[in-house]
C-alpha cells in the first residue's frame, strides 16, 4: 500500500483520538496531539502503541479536565521534519490543541518543539533522545522524559571500559541522535580511560552494513559501539552475527520491539540502559498489563511508558493549575512530584529534563525466559543524580546564570 501525504495522514487522525467530533453546544474538548512516527522505522519503537498508551493515561485521569472531556489525536510525521512541523501548525490552528507528545526522530521533535516554544504550547517529548531538547533547544513550554543521548553512554560505556573494552569504533547513524550518541559515549569512554579508534556513519533505513561492519573489525578495536536505533540497530547485529563478531558489538538504544524482533537466542547478554522496564515493580507491571490487554500483548517501550506517564502529570498539572496556559502548566509541572511509581525517583529541571533513575539489564538467554515477554534481568540501578546533567551545565539559555 502506497504511503499516503500528511494531507490524508492527518484526516486519518480520527482513528486515533478518544472521542468524534462534539455536537452543537457541547463544550470543546481539551485536546492533545501526539506528532509520532505511526508506520515508518520508528513504528514499533512508540508508534500507534504510544498514542494508546497517551489515551489510557487520559481515560485513567478520569476522561475530563477543566471540565472538557479530554481528545486524544496521533498523526505520522513520517520521520520528516517538514511534514512533522506542518502537522503541529494544523493541530494547534485547526484542532487547539493545548499539548503535543513528541515521538519518533529526534530531528522532527526538535522541529516541531521550536515551533511549539514560539507558540506557547507546552511539549512533552517521549521519543527524542537527542540532548538539545533540554540542552541548547529547550523550551519553557517543553519537558523530556526519556534519556538523552548522555546518559544512555554513560551508562554503559563507563563498565564496558572498566570490564577491558578500552578500545572503541562506532558504526554512527547519520542523523542528529546518532552524532549525539556517538559524541556523547566517545566522551564517556575516554572518561573511564579508553579511547577512540574511528566512526563511519550510514544512512537512516540502511539495509546493508556489511562495509561498515568489516570497516569496524579491520579497525582492531575492542568494542564495536553501535550509535544507532530501531530497525538500523537491529540490522547491525544480526549482520555483526553473520560475521562472527557479535561478542564485540556494544548497543547504547535497545527497545524491547528490538530484542524480540532480534529474538533471544541472538540477543543474549546483550547489555543496555533503560529508564523503564514493564516487569521492574509492580507500577511498571501494572501499567504494561492494561496496555497489553487492548494491544495484542506487544510489551511497552520506554517510549510507551514515557507517553503514559508525561500525559498523566500534565493533567493532573493542568487540573492544579486551573488552566492550560503553557507557562502556568509547566511551572506546575516542575513543582509537582511525580507518583505513579513507574519511574525511579523523577523530576523535572529547570531546563525540562526528567531525571530518574536508570538500569542497566542485560537480554536473557532462551533457557532463562520464561515467557515472550520475559526478556530483561536487571544487572543494576544507577541513581539519576550520576547520569543526568544538572540543568545549569547543560547548554540550555533558561538555566543560564
Amino acid at each position: 500500500m502506497p504511503r499516503t501525504t500528511w494531507t490524508r495522514r492527518l484526516a486519518l487522525a480520527s482513528l486515533f483520538a478518544t472521542c468524534l467530533a462534539a455536537p452543537a453546544g457541547a463544550q470543546m474538548p481539551f485536546r492533545i496531539g501526539v506528532i509520532e512516527d505511526l508506520s515508518g522505522m520508528y513504528s514499533g519503537n512508540g508508534g500507534p502503541n504510544m498514542v494508546l498508551a497517551a489515551q489510557l493515561a487520559a481515560e485513567e485521569f478520569g476522561g475530563k479536565v477543566l471540565g472538557r472531556p479530554i481528545e486524544v489525536t496521533g498523526v505520522d510525521h513520517q520521520n520528516k521534519p517538514d511534514i512533522g512541523s506542518a502537522l503541529a501548525r494544523q493541530l494547534v490552528d485547526q484542532r487547539g490543541v493545548s499539548a503535543l507528545v513528541l515521538g519518533g526522530a529526534s530531528s522532527v521533535g526538535l522541529a516541531v518543539q521550536s515551533y511549539a516554544r514560539d507558540r506557547k504550547i507546552t511539549t512533552m517529548v517521549t521519543g527524542g533522545y537527542a540532548s538539545p531538547f533540554s540542552g541548547q533547544n529547550c523550551s519553557p513550554y517543553g519537558t523530556q522524559w526519556v534519556p538523552s543521548t548522555g546518559e544512555l553512554a554513560n551508562a554503559v560505556a563507563g563498565s564496558v571500559v572498566q570490564a577491558g573494552g578500552k578500545s572503541w569504533y562506532f558504526i554512527t547513524a547519520d542523523y542528529v541522535f546518532g552524532h549525539g550518541l556517538a559524541a556523547d559515549a566517545g566522551k564517556a569512554v575516554k572518561a573511564a580511560g579508553g579511547k577512540v579508534l574511528g566512526e563511519i556513519r550510514h544512512p537512516l533505513g540502511a539495509t546493508d552494513l556489511s562495509s561498515q561492519l568489516i570497516q569496524a573489525q579491520a579497525s582492531g578495536a575492542d568494542v564495536i559501539g553501535l550509535a544507532n536505533a530501531g530497525p538500523d540497530l537491529v540490522n547491525t547485529i544480526k549482520q555483526a552475527r553473520e560475521f562472527g563478531i557479535t561478542s564485540k558489538v556494544v548497543a547504547m538504544l535497545v527497545f524491547t520491539n528490538n530484542t524480540t524482533a532480534l529474538g533471544l537466542d541472538v540477543a543474549q547478554g546483550i547489555r543496555m540502559a533503560v529508564n523503564f522496564y514493564w516487569d521492574a515493580n509492580d507500577a511498571s507491571r501494572a501499567f504494561a498489563k492494561r496496555l497489553m490487554a487492548r494491544n495484542g500483548n506487544v510489551v511497552p517501550t520506554m517510549g510507551h511508558a514515557a507517553a503514559y506517564v508525561s500525559t498523566l502529570h500534565y493533567l493532573r498539572s493542568v487540573e492544579k493549575a486551573g488552566t492550560d496556559d503553557a507557562a502556568i502548566v509547566n511551572k506546575v509541572m516542575k513543582e509537582t512530584p511525580i507518583t505513579d511509581g513507574i519511574y525511579g525517583n523523577p523530576r523535572i529541571q529547570a531546563n525540562g529534563r526528567v531525571v530518574m533513575d536508570m538500569s542497566l539489564v542485560e537480554v536473557k538467554s532462551p533457557k532463562e525466559s520464561k515467557s515472550k515477554a520475559d526478556l530483561y534481568r536487571i544487572v543494576e540501578t544507577i541513581p539519576g543524580e550520576k547520569l543526568f546533567t544538572p540543568a545549569e551545565k547543560s547548554g540550555c539559555p533558561l538555566t543560564a546564570g
